[in-house]
């Protein structure tokens, strides 16, 4: 009697253990549940693509604007075609400071190269531009374009002075993100190709004109992620 007792306390405190192990097991996996929802909570932020704001800054320095025109060809992430032009007399927008930042230590460079650091009226060329900046939305996956094209006028003044010198146009692109939580991809332009033509003869003038007519200062297609 006394062994039958005991068989059946064991086997009934065998039942509660496995009970208690169960609820458990049942109770563990409910909080490593728990758990995992609250971290989707705090760091399972979806990804948003990105949206950016492009602009596409073309200079034209006041003493190529003596000869020349610029046409700006742009086609948008919607594929709308655009077109403007920049032209002497145009007021002038303000440079961003990536910008400027480039374009001081380019013109530096060119100074020095052309010798001309003694001689302040022809830096004094590099201080005269007229900015134009063209701002448009690009969404990550969109591809946008531009074409930048010297023209030559018609309706110039010949110099009075035999030999001038000319600050040919640039153009420089930028880009900043303005929505979106995925991988920041902003561009922009890392060399502005600032340089200048020091002597150009002006009874050549017409010659001139025409080898730069239709010169293309700047040509790009970007699609944006």
């Amino acid at each position: 009697m006394s062994i039958t007792l005991y068989y059946y306390k064991n086997s009934f405190m065998k039942k509660i253990m496995n009970w208690m192990f169960a609820a458990i097991l049942i109770c563990g996996s409910s909080v490593m549940m728990s758990s995992c929802g609250d971290d989707d909570d705090d760091n399972g932020n979806q990804l948003t693509p990105n949206t950016y704001e492009v602009t596409l800054s073309t200079v034209l320095p006041e003493s190529a604007a003596d000869f020349f025109t610029l046409d700006i060809e742009y086609t948008d992430a919607e594929g709308m075609a655009h077109k403007a032009t920049l032209k002497k007399g145009d007021q002038s927008d303000e440079m961003s400071d990536k910008m400027k930042t480039l374009y001081e230590r380019e013109k530096n460079f060119v100074i020095v190269n052309m010798e001309w650091e003694d001689k302040p009226e022809k830096c004094d060329l590099f201080e005269h531009l007229i900015v134009k900046n063209i701002s448009f939305n690009v969404p990550a996956g969109k591809s946008f374009s531009y074409k930048v094209t010297m023209k030559s006028r018609t309706d110039y003044t010949v110099p009075s002075v035999d030999i001038f010198s000319v600050i040919n146009p640039f153009v420089y692109l930028g880009s900043k993100r303005i929505s979106g939580n995925s991988q920041d991809n902003s561009v922009f332009t890392e060399a502005l190709g600032v340089n200048a033509k020091g002597s150009v003869e002006t009874e050549h003038i017409a010659e001139f004109l025409e080898i730069c007519d239709g010169k293309v200062v700047g040509k790009d297609t970007r699609t944006m992620y």
